[in-house]
């Protein structure tokens, strides 16, 4: 069984003080070690620590997201925008064969576009403490579902072998569903099957005013 952990933390760039992210501890992110759920400095410093301790840690980018390459800034041509009805403009987030960037600048028919993570080249520096350790495979199946979906799952359990999983059906659920029980399948080789059931539930009808 892998080692996971719930995890609370805030991340900052070094010198900035607006945190780019944050899990509160009320509502924790379960990180599953050695499958790269967090960057490689964070999840060095998770290995090392015990169930309530916390640490401030800074991060190089060399262990976060990496230096920043220039071969990542490219340029098109701003008619392939326009062939999708596309108005660049800078800061516009674009995806382009499979990959995020953003728009830096627009001239002269001309696009500027940056395919660096945005912080990539930043040393960052996490405040993180470890709130629980995972070791049933019915804890871990919820707190991963919540982490994928965004929502608690209406019920979950385990026996050999077997995940089940109830929830509320939705579009997005249905989307993400795939890339959770792949997820699941890939790293923990004690699930040998998993059982999603979707639950559809009317939706109440706003009441008439009464005059």
């Amino acid at each position: 069984m892998r080692k996971v952990l719930l995890v609370a933390y805030e991340g900052k760039v070094k010198g900035e003080e607006e945190p780019f992210d944050t899990v509160k501890e009320e509502k924790p992110l379960a990180v599953v070690l050695g499958v790269r759920d967090v960057i490689p400095g964070l999840e060095e410093v998770l290995e090392e620590m015990k169930v309530g301790e916390e640490r401030e840690v800074e991060i190089p980018p060399e262990k976060a997201f990496g230096e920043r390459n220039p071969d990542l800034i490219v340029i098109i041509p701003e008619r392939e925008f326009r062939k999708r009805g596309i108005r660049p403009y800078p800061g516009l987030p674009i995806e382009a064969d499979g990959r995020t960037g953003r728009v830096l600048s627009v001239s002269a028919g001309r696009v500027q576009v940056d395919f660096n993570h945005p912080l990539a080249g930043k040393t960052l520096v996490y405040k993180v403490k470890v709130v629980d350790e995972l070791k049933d495979m019915k804890d871990i199946g919820f707190h991963l579902f919540r982490r994928f979906f965004g929502f608690e799952p209406e019920e979950v359990s385990y026996n050999d072998g077997v995940l089940k999983i109830s929830y509320v059906f939705s579009r997005d659920a249905d989307r993400i569903e795939p890339a959770f029980v792949t997820y699941v399948l890939t790293h923990f080789d004690d699930v040998k099957e998993i059982r999603m059931e979707k639950i559809y539930r009317r939706k109440e009808k706003p009441e008439e005013n009464q005059s």
